[in-house]
């Protein structure tokens, strides 16, 4: 039961990965030997050493094939099996669930790299925005910085005034009361 169970998600799996998007047919794996590092040489119709390649469909997931290493830019459409099917039903469903597994792995990585791509940029720019007001908040204090240095400035020299201001009164004083006393 669990089997079956196993198997219906599978599918539905494979089938949410199936579509045009060129990462559905991408290998969920790196490839432990380049495509045209075996022995011994096939060649295709153009004449070329075919490449081998994993098939990751869900008939065939795990099957190496050859195929043009060209087709792809115009070579031929040459294209063969390079082993029998030996996998077992059992096996070739755990590597479809292998399979979907990595792909959901890989969607999610870039999802959330996505994610801290997008955030990393709102935090960029809130930072920018900071600094922003922080340079607007410097001229104005600069700004304020300078009028207070010019009231500073104003408030010395109405001192200065007043000083010369008391000794002008002090002077007229003593001239009125010189005058008064003479007479």
């Amino acid at each position: 039961m669990a089997t079956s169970r196993s198997s219906r998600n599978s599918s539905t799996s494979s089938r949410a990965w199936s579509g045009y998007n060129i990462e559905d047919y991408s290998s969920p794996i790196p490839y432990r030997e380049r495509p045209l590092e075996y022995e011994p040489a096939v060649n295709c119709k153009c004449g070329a050493k075919a490449a081998r390649w994993i098939s990751w469909s869900d008939e065939n997931p795990g099957r190496r094939y050859l195929k043009c290493f060209f087709a792809r830019v115009g070579g031929c459409d040459f294209w063969k099996w390079y082993e029998n099917n030996m996998t077992t039903p059992f096996i070739a469903q755990l590597l479809r669930d292998l399979r979907d597994a990595v792909r959901s792995l890989k969607k999610k990585k870039k999802e959330m790299e996505e994610g801290f791509a997008t955030a990393q940029n709102a935090d960029e720019n809130a930072l920018q925005g900071q600094y922003e007001q922080i340079g607007h908040l410097n001229r104005l204090l600069a700004e304020k910085e300078a009028a207070n240095a010019e009231l500073k400035t104003t408030v010395e020299m109405l001192q200065k005034e007043r000083v010369v201001l008391r000794l002008v009164i002090g002077v007229c004083i003593a001239v009125v009361v010189a005058l008064i006393c003479r007479k």
